[in-house]
């Protein structure tokens, strides 16, 4: 007998984790979790000042768009861009932000 328990040749078992992320991604829910992942912890991810000042914020096609109330707060954002795109995708876990569009 071959295999594993002695079954014979049984089909490899998938974790649940794994099949769950396999059907989040065939149907494209990754993104809008970690999105809401985002949204969510904005505060935390950002800061208190930079997240009261934020209106609006959404991720489509590796862009982060977001509005900001302060236009001082708005020219500091763009020199900050690198950062604020490492922060939010070390924050996922995923590679899910580019670039930004500050209105």
């Amino acid at each position: 007998m071959s295999g594993r328990n002695g079954l014979g040749n049984m089909p490899e078992e998938k974790s649940l984790k794994d099949l769950i992320v396999r059907m989040m991604d065939s149907y494209h829910l990754s993104d809008k979790l970690a999105e809401m992942k985002v949204r969510n912890n904005w505060n935390d991810i950002v800061g208190l000042t930079i997240a009261k000042n934020t209106r609006k914020l959404s991720i489509y096609k590796k862009t982060l768009y977001l509005e900001v109330l302060s236009a001082a707060l708005r020219n500091d954002l763009y020199y900050h861009e690198k950062t604020i795109v490492e922060k939010v995708n070390q924050f996922v876990g995923l590679q899910i932000v580019e670039k930004i569009n500050i209105k």
